[in-house]
């Protein structure tokens, strides 16, 4: 399995690269790429609606995840290994680490993002959820009201201020990007290359106009209010979902020098290739997000244009990472489940490691509420219980993350990984968890 992990990581494993250089009738490697994107998500959709955790086993109570995802809609391709991923966890749990007494089971619908949340919850809860999780940064907002009326946690893969303030029935398994971004820029200005005898940088941010960007540029805005002597902010232009000509944009940004980029694919993708362009040397940085579209990223836009990128990831440990065993566990689900894929999967960025973090941490929780009850007296109240008392310190390489009765996001911290042209890949850069600065 070692030896399978160390190949996969170097690309001897599926390497997607080899096919282009077959002749005589195979498809090339950017076909290729298409092609696993959409069986990717012809299978996803092929489980619409059906319970993915294994046969309800003798004598054991089902407990049903409730999953509101995009299997078939615009995020679906950058969704589609994380719905894999926490269909791969509750397998593993089931079948080498189970919770005595329990069957977990998955219920995915498919919410077309943005559009069917509502639907969603109700078909959720009339399968019997009695919890609710969500990788879709939109859905959880909408939801929340609901997720109090009905007493069900929901638990979603990002956060914001309106998820976490007040506190009710959310349960983020992240730290709002704000919090993220101001950690990464305390970073940049003390330990990483900006010459602080040019005085303070020049910074700015593009995006789509959704929370993700909203919530990345207010803190930026806000530290650089904050420190002014360190960086001041040039401008945060917004523009509708799905645009991909950013030339107003560039024009405004051309003469920072740091970037935080859009954090959806194509939008990262269509600008940075455009900003390089037309002549923009700014550095690109920006909080977890972008970083799951890496392999979208890498095959439009040169590493010559991507070289010295700076991620601040929240709490997740890249692939190959030899210090985290769940980094390890990830790696290994994947190939054993996934052994065609895995490859690309690997290649496309952080969605599947970054979401099995995540949702490891979220069952987790589950796991331990569970402890709490008889697994026939479940209710969502059990697992809210829990989670406003909860603390995880056994996780080996990571620092102490919880929830509290006033807390309602997990990581307090970040790691800071380059874009390397070198190694063509992302590589940590800095040693120590750096803590997020929250205001």
């Amino acid at each position: 399995m070692h030896c399978d992990r160390v190949r996969l990581l170097s690309g001897d494993i599926g390497d997607p690269n080899r096919e282009e250089e077959q002749k005589g009738g195979k498809m090339s490697s950017r076909w290729k790429k298409r092609v696993v994107s959409c069986l990717l998500v012809l299978t996803l959709a092929a489980t619409l609606g059906l319970g993915c955790g294994g046969d309800e086993a003798e004598g054991k109570v089902t407990i049903t995840i409730g999953h509101i995802t995009d299997i078939t809609g615009p995020a679906a391709p950058a969704l589609g290994p994380m719905n894999w991923c926490i269909d791969d966890i509750v397998r593993y749990i089931n079948e080498e680490d189970p919770i005595p007494g329990v069957t977990l089971k998955v219920y995915h619908f498919d919410a077309r993002y943005p559009s069917r949340d509502v639907p969603g919850w109700d078909a959720c809860l009339n399968r019997g959820a009695q919890v609710v999780v969500t990788p879709l940064p939109t859905t959880a907002q909408t939801l929340k009201p609901f997720a109090k009326r009905d007493s069900v946690p929901l638990i979603t893969l990002t956060a914001s201020q309106v998820l976490i303030d007040p506190p009710e029935w959310v349960f983020c398994m992240n730290a709002p990007v704000e919090y993220q971004i101001k950690a990464l820029l305390k970073w940049i200005w003390e330990e990483g290359t900006w010459d602080q005898s040019q005085g303070p940088a020049k910074i700015g941010a593009v995006g789509w106009d959704e929370p993700y960007v909203i919530d990345m540029t207010r803190g930026i805005e806000d530290y650089c209010t904050a420190n002014p002597t360190q960086f001041t902010f040039v401008a945060g232009p917004r523009a509708p979902m799905g645009v991909t000509d950013w030339s107003g944009e560039v024009q405004t940004l051309k003469n920072c020098d740091f970037v935080a980029l859009p954090q959806t694919g194509l939008g990262t993708s269509t600008f940075a290739k455009q900003y390089r362009e037309q002549g923009g040397a700014a550095t690109f940085v920006g909080p977890d997000g972008f970083g799951a579209y890496r392999g979208l990223v890498v095959d439009s836009v040169d590493w010559d244009d991507l070289d010295g990128t700076l991620s601040g990831n929240a709490a997740t440990r890249w692939w190959g990472d030899e210090t985290g065993t769940i980094v390890e566990l990830a790696e290994r689900l994947l190939i054993e489940n996934h052994p065609d894929d895995a490859a690309e999967v690997i290649h496309s960025g952080i969605g599947y490691i970054g979401g099995f973090h995540q949702y490891y941490g979220f069952l987790s929780v589950l796991r331990k509420a569970l402890e709490n009850v008889a697994p026939e007296d479940f209710t969502g109240q059990d697992f809210y219980d829990t989670a406003i008392a909860f603390s995880e310190d056994s996780w080996e390489g990571y620092e102490t993350w919880e929830f509290s009765a006033t807390k309602r996001y997990s990581w307090n911290y970040i790691c800071v990984l380059e874009w390397q042209k070198e190694t063509q890949d992302l590589v940590r850069i800095v040693d120590e968890w750096l803590p997020n600065i929250v205001s």
